[in-house]
């Protein structure tokens, strides 16, 4: 979303359907005129069973790390059951592959190590194009087919009463929350947040978010 502040929106969301209408609902609620075609972003794959679910839709992914993290012992030798399985680190912490079901072993990964999703065998499920802009009917389907993936949804609209309209909107968090100013993975909890951008006073960014009504958390820096 760019340089904001985030707010998670502290409502019990006990399925991803729950978190999508709740997030429609707060843009409804607070947004200002149309907003923008919503943004998708897979976050990284963070259990066995995520990578299982996301074989029904992609082909492709990557291991990676920091060359910091490629001194680690545990990161070794995954490297090396990777080059066993004829994975090849191209760039220093990047291996590339296919998702084939054996890899699905590996999971838990050693910390440091990230596996993200490159590209599906069925865009019509999962949109991935640049810009990285979806319909709300494609939305609909993600939310509907993604199961344990973790995704990131962010809607940018300005926020009716807020003095400035850069950067706000809704951000919803499936199977993961906001964290250090990027989502991560956490399996089975969903999370929605006001994104209230970083150019209105702070004074004025408080009194608007008491007058909300809403029940928030503390402030998170976001994109």
């Amino acid at each position: 979303m760019g340089a904001s502040m985030l707010y998670q929106v502290l409502e019990p969301l006990p399925d991803r359907r729950t978190a999508l209408r709740f997030a429609r609902h707060l843009l409804a609620r607070f947004g200002a005129g149309a907003p923008d075609l919503p943004s998708l972003a897979f976050e990284d794959i963070a259990t066995r069973e995520q990578f299982h679910h996301a074989r029904r839709y992609f082909t492709c992914g990557a291991f990676s790390c920091s060359t910091r993290d490629l001194q680690d012992s545990r990161v070794q030798e995954l490297w090396r059951t990777l080059g066993r399985l004829g994975l090849q680190d191209r760039s220093d912490g990047w291996v590339e592959t296919e998702l084939e079901p054996g890899l699905g072993s590996l999971w838990p990964l050693p910390e440091g190590v990230s596996f993200q999703l490159l590209r599906g065998r069925r865009p019509a499920t999962f949109p991935v194009r640049d810009p990285d802009e979806c319909t709300e009917t494609e939305i609909d389907d993600t939310v509907a087919a993604c199961g344990p993936l973790s995704i990131g949804i962010g809607w940018l609209s300005p926020l009716r009463g807020l003095p400035s309209a850069t950067l706000c909107g809704v951000q919803l968090c499936l199977n993961s929350r906001w964290t250090v100013q990027c989502g991560e993975p956490d399996p089975g909890r969903h999370a929605v947040y006001l994104s209230i951008g970083t150019r209105t006073r702070d004074e004025a960014a408080q009194e608007w978010l008491r007058a909300t009504g809403l029940r928030l958390g503390k402030a998170q820096s976001g994109w």
